[in-house]
């Protein structure tokens, strides 16, 4: 709890949002009891329903999302590799036009996760230490 008052008092134009462990809302209770387990400022983005706390999630997911689109977009072909080469699939130049395509791709892709990501300070909410507590 320290470092998220240290986090908030240095940090206060950020948001403050909770990334909570799926576990700990299993029933349909209204409240539900939980912990805090840390804090840290992190890039947070969201694709559809699904948050993401990492750049490298939220682009493979980005591109998965849009990937026909994407590939149109930069005439880039998944399936254009040395192996794909070598088997006579496509020519050497066809697999260089196509590294320089992914090449761009991923910029765009880093340019996405920049345009909708946003520095927020998590707090990971888990479940509680049950040990601390006795049942009536």
């Amino acid at each position: 709890m320290k470092k998220l008052v240290e986090l908030v008092a240095a940090n206060p134009d950020l948001p403050v949002v909770a990334m909570v462990n799926g576990e700990v809302c299993w029933d349909d209770n209204c409240y539900w009891m939980a912990s805090f387990s840390s804090a840290s400022i992190e890039l947070v983005g969201l694709i559809g329903e699904h948050w993401y706390d990492d750049k490298d999630s939220f682009t493979e997911v980005y591109y998965d999302k849009y990937a026909e689109e994407l590939c149109e977009k930069f005439n880039y072909e998944p399936r254009c590799c040395v192996a794909s080469v070598e088997r006579g699939e496509h020519t050497q130049e066809q697999f260089e036009a196509n590294c320089l395509a992914e090449a761009e791709l991923e910029k765009y892709l880093d340019e996405m996760a920049h345009k909708y990501m946003k520095r927020c300070i998590v707090v990971y909410v888990d479940e509680p230490d049950l040990s601390e507590w006795e049942e009536a």
